[in-house]
């Protein structure tokens, strides 16, 4: 891993503090909202249930329409078509994607994209399998976190992190600037010549590099819980 990881994130357009700064901006209440969100997701593989989210709202004295709205407005969760209801919630995916994520003791999840499917194992502290497709190639990657120490097959694989050209820079959302480009590559090349034609800005980053991207994003999401919870 180099040391300037948080520097070339910041080249990409996605500086690593920016989830966490979005979720320390919300009112505790809020907070503790979206981190029981992400412990079901984590647990399930679903998302909440319309009674878990009402006895919570009730408990933590929300508004649930004004709570879900409040979640979706800053990119935290994703509401289905009738904007009521929960889908996902980053680093979960609200529908399948090519990253899938097996949990240490739960279920197979997809993420959004490559640096959340490296996230998720930090931000749960949890052992994870990861399995992605080189979207260039078809190509299959894996990518095992054993306590915290990472292997992956293809040994040369690499992460694209950027977005489109109208990315989170111009305004755009980082759920469909950034999320869909943001990919596993068996090799630098593949990841170069797919940045290039589709007309991308961003860094290709080593496995090593990637793996502490994530947790540099994810570490923190469920630390400093109110009131007290658990990831276990």
């Amino acid at each position: 891993m180099t040391t300037d990881v948080p520097t070339r994130l910041e080249q990409a357009g996605l500086p690593a503090g920016d989830l966490l700064t979005r979720r320390n901006a919300l009112p505790a209440p809020l907070q503790a909202l979206h981190r029981r969100v992400l412990l079901t997701l984590a647990r399930t593989g679903q998302p909440p249930t319309d009674t878990e989210l009402g006895a919570w709202a009730s408990e933590l004295h929300l508004d649930l329409d004004t709570a879900l709205g409040a979640l979706a407005a800053t990119e935290l969760v994703f509401l289905d078509s009738t904007g009521g209801r929960i889908s996902g919630g980053v680093p979960f995916a609200a529908t399948p994607t090519a990253h899938q994520v097996r949990i240490a003791g739960g279920p197979v999840v997809s993420a959004n994209c490559a640096v959340d499917a490296l996230g998720i194992g930090g931000m749960l502290e949890r052992d994870t399998d990861v399995r992605s497709t080189d979207p260039h190639t078809g190509e299959t990657i894996t990518a095992i976190s054993r306590a915290g120490q990472w292997s992956w097959q293809p040994t040369g694989a690499v992460v694209f992190v950027g977005s489109t050209t109208d990315g989170p820079a111009q305004g755009g959302r980082l759920t469909d600037t950034c999320c869909p480009v943001i990919n596993f590559f068996t090799t630098i090349d593949n990841a170069h010549t797919y940045q290039q034609e589709h007309n991308l800005t961003g860094v290709v980053l080593a496995l090593p590099d990637a793996a502490a991207a994530g947790a540099l994003v994810f570490g923190d999401l469920l630390h400093e819980p109110y009131p007290a919870e658990r990831t276990s």
